[in-house]
């Protein structure tokens, strides 16, 4: 009988827990948030990074971290409830316990969860919630465990190569992805903590000097109001139990104002959005900066400036209280919330602050460059069927359409470029995300422009693929930092002339060597697979040709003027930096192909040859020297590049070598044949090299 009812106990136990872990995993109900409050929230001014921006930016790039997505989606029974980034922000501050049964994590790799206890779903790539994993006793201790473990190979300098060895392990990465993500959510959901909690301390039962105490609790804002009287009290002749009555929620209210952001203390959350009380003061404030002044670090004020803060400070304090306590009333937390908005965007209004917001938010809604994205890919495919019954009526009415739609998407483009420019008020090309569609504008404007007068079709089929692999490469890169992409650059960089006008003119000369490598592509394999006619082969020699001067004045251009800039910044014209090199290397590659070609040592199939072999040499100046994380031209390590960098390398030399396989040599050849052999022996021998290194590499 007894060991009947031990087995019936642990199996009811059993049944509990897994009833438990199963609530975790899904959604019951829920309560979606009033349209006009998601409206007045997601238009709030919030700095970060040195910025003003709206909520909304804010909410997007938190959830891009966690989410690996801008829109949260889950299942409520059967039907389906997405979530903006906005909404999904607005649930971690006001309704936590929520926001941690939504099924947020993602984890690619079933086995990253079980190597911390948590069992693994059916399915693969689906996300947890934050309960699914809290609630699996010591999930979260070993989580902390095994990634601390990460980190402190990474900082010991003897263990560096098996930090890397480790941290390339697919489990490894996995766990330390997750951790980061678990950490920006509690930092997230913890942040309002002060407002919603209060302090567990019943301030009437101290002193009648106090009024304020509800269900034993006392409201943080209350609390650092009498501060000065509270501090009297200690001083008095009963100050040690007064003392020892408020220590621990004393304690408690400095980690919770550590979550919500010290001035001086860096949080994951970072909620800014408060003006500061000094209006020559750039910096805005977070919550956590009322608490610390008012308490922790009263005495470093005058009783008069300790008056004018308070004064500044606590009816914001108050808002935030109110708004957390009163999330489940939707009209008052949208009155308050109103209140909240209208007082913070006047202030910001008069600062000359908040021009740029409403762009933004224009920016974030309608996503100009996503636009693009589906406009180019449906005239990709209409050109595709037009070739099926080349000359016919149904054909040319599909290049029409074509037209259309390429010229409607690039104009999303070059607007989206352009609203970028207005709300930074800078030229919109400072970043190695920026490069991206202002190359990729560039490129597609220059193949319209040569169908307009060529019509042959090569130019505009060029333009609507260079369109997709531009904005897909834009979008990736995107996903792949998690970060605004609307960057502050120093002041000595925004008002810079020499060094707008080079980075421009450096990168239209990318543009065009890019776009001239990839027509170069369509020759080699028209003239490998003996696809088209000699007449549309040298149709693209000319365009290749045509584009490779005007790329090469742009590149010598440019690097003439980063040469001015160079010297005006660092007292020298040249100095031998990998991206000087970069670019010294695309205009010698440029020069060599038009001086061969004039010279008759090349002809059509040298020169597309040459073409892609500067592609290569464009894509490691403009990507691979950033990896090196070495000279004055470094724009930062980006994670994981590498693999798709070898993988581009890998492509090019496999295409270089099948060109070279179609070489012929004439008699005024520059090369001898065992030379042109060795070439091509070469262009192997880097494609194999490449794919390896790819194999090798994680992405």
């Amino acid at each position: 009988m007894k060991k009947f009812n031990y087995i019936l106990k642990n199996f009811l136990l059993i049944f509990l827990f897994s009833l438990v872990v199963e609530q975790a995993k899904s959604i019951d109900s829920y309560s979606p948030w009033d349209k006009e409050i998601v409206s007045l929230f997601k238009a709030m001014p919030v700095q970060e990074d040195g910025r003003l921006k709206p909520m909304q930016t804010v909410a997007m790039y938190k959830l891009l971290r966690i989410n690996n997505s801008k829109r949260l989606s889950f299942s409520l029974g059967d039907e389906k409830i997405k979530v903006s980034a906005t909404e999904w922000l607005l649930d971690c501050l006001f309704r936590p316990q929520l926001a941690k049964r939504m099924p947020i994590f993602k984890v690619n790799n079933p086995a990253v969860v079980e190597a911390i206890g948590v069992k693994a779903h059916s399915s693969p790539r689906e996300r947890y919630s934050y309960n699914e994993i809290a609630m699996v006793p010591d999930a979260m201790k070993t989580l902390s465990e095994m990634t601390n473990r990460l980190g402190q190979m990474m900082d010991d300098p003897d263990q560096e190569e098996s930090s890397k060895q480790e941290r390339r392990d697919p489990v490894n990465a996995g766990l330390l992805a997750l951790k980061s993500a678990v950490n920006e959510f509690e930092w997230i959901t913890n942040a309002l903590n002060f407002a919603r909690d209060g302090m567990d301390l019943d301030l009437n039962q101290i002193s009648n000097e106090f009024n304020e105490s509800t269900n034993g609790k006392t409201r943080v804002s209350y609390f650092v109001e009498q501060f000065d009287k509270i501090i009297e009290i200690a001083r008095g002749p009963n100050g040690k139990d007064f003392i020892d009555q408020i220590s621990t929620s004393f304690q408690i209210l400095d980690m919770n104002t550590r979550t919500a952001g010290k001035k001086d203390f860096v949080s994951m959350i970072s909620l800014a959005m408060f003006p500061p009380i000094d209006m020559n003061d750039e910096e805005w404030v977070k919550p956590g900066y009322f608490i610390d002044q008012l308490t922790f670090r009263s005495n470093e004020l005058t009783p008069k400036e300790r008056k004018d803060f308070s004064s500044w400070a606590i009816p914001y304090l108050i808002s935030l209280e109110q708004l957390s306590r009163n999330a489940s009333k939707p009209d008052l937390f949208k009155g308050e919330l109103q209140k909240l908005s209208d007082k913070v965007i006047n202030i910001a209004t008069d600062r000359g602050e908040y021009k740029n917001i409403k762009l933004e938010l224009f920016s974030n809604e309608k996503n100009l460059f996503h636009w693009a994205l589906p406009f180019y890919v449906m005239a990709f495919l209409l050109l595709a069927f037009s070739w099926l019954s080349p000359g016919s009526r149904l054909s040319k009415i599909l290049v029409s359409i074509v037209w259309l739609m390429t010229l409607f998407a690039t104009a999303a483009l070059v607007a989206g470029i352009c609203l970028r420019s207005v709300m930074l008020s800078r030229p919109p090309i400072s970043t190695l995300y920026e490069t991206i569609p202002f190359i990729t504008a560039v490129a597609v404007i220059l193949c319209l422009l040569i169908e307009f007068f060529d019509r042959k079709g090569i130019a505009l089929a060029s333009s609507v693929v260079v369109g997709i692999i531009g904005i897909f490469l834009a979008w990736k890169f995107e996903i792949k930092e998690q970060r605004d992409t609307l960057k502050v650059l120093e002041a000595v960089l925004r008002s810079n002339f020499w060094l707008a006008t080079h980075v421009i003119t450096i990168n239209i000369g990318y543009a065009a060597a890019i776009l001239a490598g990839l027509i170069a592509h369509i020759f080699i394999v028209s003239k490998r697979f003996n696809i088209g006619s000699d007449d549309s082969r040298r149709t693209i020699t000319r365009m290749v040709y045509g584009i490779t001067c005007f790329g090469l004045l742009f590149a010598l251009v440019g690097t003439v003027l980063g040469g001015v800039w160079a010297n005006d910044s660092w007292g020298r014209f040249w100095g031998w930096d990998p991206k000087e090199n970069g670019a010294l290397m695309i205009c010698l590659g440029a020069l060599i192909m038009l001086h061969a070609r004039m010279g008759g040592y090349i002809k059509d199939l040298g020169m597309n040859i040459i073409a892609i072999v500067i592609l290569v040499i464009t894509v490691f100046s403009w990507w691979h020297v950033n990896q090196l994380e070495t000279g004055l031209h470094s724009y930062g390590f980006t994670s994981g590049i590498m693999f798709w960098l070898y993988v581009v390398y890998a492509i090019e030399c496999a295409v270089i070598t099948i060109g070279l396989s179609c070489y012929r040599l004439n008699k005024k050849s520059l090369f001898s044949k065992p030379l042109a052999i060795s070439f091509f022996l070469l262009a192997f021998i880097f494609t194999i090299t490449f794919v390896t290194l790819a194999a090798t590499t994680t992405s």
